[in-house]
């Protein structure tokens, strides 16, 4: 099936695109390793990361803290792995548009709007999926866990999570195609 991909200054030319292109399953890891063994490790994790990320932060080592995000992303992984073990990785996957307008609305909102990156640093490809890999969820559950883990409440972060992968939707759907399968880009669209 065709889907749409925007790339910020990383695709160059490679007839397919890789699943966790970024390595984003390796910040999510620790979290991750640390459910499997309790709670009570997972929220030790969390605190020192926080504070680490805070540090490497205040050093400009580092633009943004994202220890939040990468906690809800350990979170969701362990959900799925634990609960939904044939759903699709959020970590180990590439993220896709239904349509070519969908992808351009992304990259608007996403890199052009804030001014972060130029036209000429983002690629819109348009690729062949294996439909049988695509999957699609309500990023709605991502992004209040996002807001939950703010306010320390890990137990609705994981509510989130089973939400998200049972396939749920809220009531302002924000859907994500994501595919952790063969792809093959068939074109690169100019804006």
């Amino acid at each position: 099936m065709k889907l749409y991909h925007y790339s910020v200054d990383s695709y160059k030319g490679a007839e397919h695109l890789t699943n966790d292109y970024k390595n984003n399953y390796r910040f999510a890891e620790p979290y991750i390793l640390a459910l499997r063994e309790s709670a009570d490790v997972f929220r030790a994790v969390f605190l020192a990361t926080m504070y680490m990320s805070r540090e490497v932060t205040a050093l400009n080592l580092r633009k943004y803290e994202n220890y939040q995000k990468d906690a809800v992303e350990g979170i969701f992984e362990y959900v799925r792995e634990t609960e939904f073990p044939k759903d699709a990785s959020r970590l180990r996957c590439v993220y896709y548009c239904e349509s070519e307008k969908e992808a351009l609305a992304y990259a608007e909102e996403d890199c052009f709007a804030a001014g972060l990156f130029t036209k000429e640093q983002v690629v819109l490809l348009e690729v062949e999926v294996d439909e049988d890999s695509v999957r699609r969820y309500d990023q709605a559950f991502f992004n209040r866990a996002l807001q939950a883990i703010e306010k320390n409440e890990i137990d609705s972060v994981f509510a989130c999570a089973r939400q998200y992968f049972s396939c749920q939707r809220s009531e302002h759907p924000l859907i994500e195609v994501v595919a952790d399968g063969d792809n093959h880009v068939l074109r690169s669209i100019s804006y």
